[in-house]
């Protein structure tokens, strides 16, 4: 690639990066952490200890734990579930509601007909969805797949519930990931004007969600993850019986971003066959679809009154066909929708991708006389095989030079009488002037009298290159699926194909055969050209990498892995937000919030590759959850101490006085950053993503300061307390509470300076900064009585290793308790009783970081143990 490619690529990226909305929030923010409480309904309502269950799978920090229906409806006849945030409330105009899957079991619209969502606040009921306002489309068949159950609020609310209102048994199918609650307003619109813009990518959570009627149960979609894993070419199936009455909905949502009214959206489509077209008849039951939010926003058959669905057979042959509608309307989600009728057989249909792009995606060129482009076209005259009617005197052609001249909605017209016989029309046209290189698309306008046009008319027409007066190539009729249809909001449709020699002269035939019993009209409005010089289906005009492949994009950021210079996988990060300012998205960038904190340490302590499930504020044996809501990677005070974590990195202070001058956490924006997000004073030297100064652990445990609340190794001496704040700890363990954080940035407002904005300007340099000031006085007392340690338990061998046994002992010998054994997420994982002493056998547990509770009669003390 070329230098000046890179620097256009460079610029063009930069240029994304800075029109994404500032201070923007992605939407379907989970409802979660400290504060938050799931419970199980009955009949609707709380049903306040009569389920002992767990339920903290759906409030707490991994996004993939989930709770599944069937257990409340076996344990007490329940029917759904209840999230409250008991720290805040929302407010009118929210999007809430819920994460789901249905498993493999079939769901109709039946059963999404019978679930509710309501709002409620401090206990009382605000309002609830209908069938009409609560829409989504259920998943059916397959593996599983997420799909989001969407209601707007028109009242302010601090709890949701989802229930059933009656009896369909397959509710107890349905597993429940999280509730969620956003304002609309602050989801960014993407409008990067890219043509063809995949919806999808590596990481990209798309929520391909599908849905079938109950007629025919049989249908389903194979591979659908192929539908958004970045890759143009790799396809999903959909699969309906043959001849019985059904239909299929496949849709992508875009969880990120919205897109804007005016834009079009559609599928990349084609029949299993490979080199066929779909049929007329196929198409006539297709429709495209866009939602916001679960709301039906456009929606658009092959011909529906209102127009036609806008298809397009790409130059990559294979036949596929590119379904789209011209959007009137914002919109986040695509949706093709296939009905079959009862007798017929649609066949399998692959379904490549989703996309979306600007209406002004076209590249075509007019040849025609007096075209002041370089594309100037003349008729060739010279006998009827060039431009004439061959073969029938029962026929005409007339107006031939409309196909060249300067406006192309004039139109040649072809006629047949009744009982022609073999009549063929011959029009040619040749570019004055230089020759089309290999790789150009190129063909004719044409419409059948206005009327639809049947696909299958195509084996009567052929479309030929010359180079000059020698024949390069030519196809026919179905071998034409090599090239391109596409239908605008009229009956024209554009064919022809890609060359594989070079040529100057395209002639169009149509051979009308033998049974003709009424008059035909075929109408040839213009030529054209699109030149796709390194052949991967990308008109030059807006091919992003030239002599490169177009059709790849892993991280889904719009720009094709051949010329992206910041190719990213950043896992679950968004490839849109960037979220400390510093031009660079969060997926590219390695401190996604500017704290001086790698992402790579902040994010992953459960190993499951993922940034969002790591939220690991507060302490498990003072709450039931942990975390605020925000991931430890966008987090600047990842344990709520009240201290950030830029004052607890490691970083000397004479580097962070340099670098956040304003002491707000956040490293200022005006500090170099590179290509990597890092500040470069930070690190090795620019781009090395090495950095000079290791995260501190003072105390050597197992806890980093940012997220050790008590950082010097003292239990008694807490950071909370050290910096004279300990009056905000209301359950005793060493955090802030209640989680109030109005500006999303970690920081809780009780100690944020500026609720407007990421950061709280003149926060403490370190945990002793105010107990200095404060003349040296701190709460031990208070902490040391809530937070007693037991001197007559031991835990050990620390650390163990996994598969051999860990051993609690007691002083008393008949002293009876239990133990509990909790991940470092807070996930309940092993747990027994004891009387003296007991032995734990640890084969069960993976390698990491654990909180083991003992608790007997006399004592409660916690331990943290590492399984190696």
């Amino acid at each position: 690639m070329n230098t000046n490619l890179l620097k256009r690529l460079a610029v063009f990226v930069t240029t994304l990066c800075m029109s994404v909305i500032m201070n923007a929030q992605q939407a379907y923010t989970p409802i979660r952490g400290i504060g938050i409480e799931a419970t199980a309904l009955k009949n609707g309502l709380v049903c306040l200890g009569c389920y002992s269950g767990d339920l903290t799978p759906v409030v707490d920090a991994n996004l993939n734990n989930s709770v599944n229906m069937g257990n409340l409806v076996s344990a007490i006849g329940g029917n759904g579930i209840s999230v409250r945030n008991r720290n805040t409330s929302y407010p009118a105009g929210y999007i809430t509601g819920f994460n789901v899957d249905l498993g493999t079991s079939p769901i109709t619209a039946t059963l999404l007909s019978s679930i509710v969502i309501s709002t409620y606040k401090n206990g009382i009921l605000q309002e609830s969805s209908t069938s009409s306002t609560l829409v989504s489309v259920p998943a059916f068949g397959g593996s599983k797949s997420r799909i989001f159950f969407h209601f707007k609020s028109t009242k302010e609310f601090d709890e949701v519930r989802l229930y059933q209102n009656t009896g369909i048994s397959i509710f107890s199918a349905l597993n429940v990931y999280y509730a969620f609650a956003f304002d609309p307003t602050k989801v960014p619109v993407e409008n990067n004007n890219i043509c063809d813009d995949l919806i999808g990518g590596t990481g990209f959570d798309t929520n391909v969600s599908s849905s079938s009627n109950f007629i025919a149960p049989l249908s389903y979609l194979y591979e659908g993850q192929k539908i958004t894993d970045g890759d143009k070419n790799s396809a999903g199936v959909v699969t309906m019986p043959a001849g019985l009455l059904g239909s299929y909905t496949v849709g992508v949502l875009d969880k990120n971003v919205t897109y804007p009214a005016g834009n079009r959206a559609g599928f990349v489509i084609a029949p299993e066959s490979q080199n066929t077209l779909i049929s007329v008849d196929v198409l006539k039951n297709i429709s495209i679809e866009t939602y916001l939010y679960g709301q039906l926003q456009d929606s658009q058959s092959y011909n529906n009154g209102a127009g036609f669905l806008n298809i397009a057979v790409l130059s990559l042959g294979g036949g596929k066909q590119k379904l789209y509608v011209n959007t009137t309307k914002p919109f986040n989600e695509v949706r093709l929708k296939i009905n079959q009728p009862l007798g017929v057989n649609l066949g399998a249909v692959l379904v490549y991708y989703a996309f979306e792009e600007p209406a002004s995606c076209d590249c075509k060129k007019y040849l025609q006389t007096n075209n002041d482009s370089p594309y100037k076209g003349n008729l060739v005259t010279m006998s009827s095989s060039w431009t004439g009617i061959q073969s029938s005197f029962l026929s005409s052609l007339q107006n031939a030079a409309n196909v060249v001249d300067s406006n192309s909605s004039n139109f040649a017209t072809f006629n047949v009488t009744p009982f022609s016989i073999g009549a063929r029309a011959n029009l040619t046209v040749a570019n004055d002037g230089s020759v089309f290189p290999i790789g150009t698309y190129g063909g004719f306008v044409i419409d059948k009298g206005g009327t639809l046009f049947d696909l299958g008319i195509l084996s009567s027409i052929t479309v030929s290159f010359y180079n000059g007066t020698m024949l390069t190539e030519s196809k026919t009729g179905g071998s034409l699926a090599n090239g391109r249809i596409i239908t605008s909001n009229s009956d024209k449709i554009y064919i022809g194909m890609t060359s594989t020699k070079p040529f100057n002269r395209m002639k169009i035939t149509i051979n009308n055969g033998l049974s003709v019993s009424f008059l035909q009209t075929y109408r040839i409005y213009n030529a054209f050209v699109e030149g796709d010089i390194d052949r991967d289906g990308v008109p030059d005009c807006y091919d992003q990498c030239p002599n490169g492949d177009d059709t790849k994009d892993e991280d889904g950021d719009g720009i094709p892995d051949a010329c992206d210079i910041q190719n990213c996988n950043g896992g679950d990060k968004s490839t849109v937000l960037d979220s400390d300012n510093d031009g660079i998205v969060d997926s590219c960038d390695l401190d996604s919030d500017n704290d001086g904190i790698p992402d790579a340490l902040e994010e992953d302590a459960n190993k499951d590759g993922l940034y969002e499930n790591d939220d690991l504020d507060g302490d498990i044996l003072f709450t039931s959850v942990l975390g605020d809501g925000i991931a430890n990677y966008l987090d600047l005070d990842s344990d709520n101490d009240g201290i950030l974590d830029l004052f607890e990195s490691g970083i000397p202070n004479s580097v962070i006085d340099q670098i956040d001058t304003d002491h707000n956490g956040v490293i200022d924006v005006g500090v170099a950053v590179g290509t990597n997000g890092i500040a470069d004073v930070l690190e090795t030297f620019p781009d090395s993503g090495i950095y000079k100064y290791p995260v501190r652990n003072k105390d050597g445990d197992a806890f980093a300061d940012y997220i050790d609340l008590s950082s010097d190794g003292n239990e008694n001496q807490l950071d909370l307390y050290a910096i004279g704040k300990g009056d905000l700890d209301q359950l005793g363990g060493g955090f802030i509470t209640p989680i109030i954080d109005i500006d999303r940035d970690g920081i809780m407002d009780q100690v944020d300076t500026d609720t407007t904005k990421k950061g709280s300007p003149n926060s403490p340099l370190s945990p002793y900064a105010t107990f200095a000031k404060n003349g040296g006085t701190t709460a031990t007392a208070k902490i040391a009585d809530v937070a007693k340690v037991a001197k007559d338990i031991t835990v050990y061998p620390n650390p163990v290793k996994a598969g051999e046994n860990l051993y609690i002992k007691s002083a008393e010998s008949r002293e009876e308790g239990t133990y509990t054994i909790f991940s470092a997420q807070g996930q309940l994982v092993k747990s027994g009783k004891f009387t003296g002493n007991a032995e734990v056998n640890t084969s069960s547990l993976t390698a990491g970081l654990y909180i083991i509770k003992v608790d007997t009669k006399a004592t409660i003390k916690a331990y943290k143990i590492i399984v190696k």
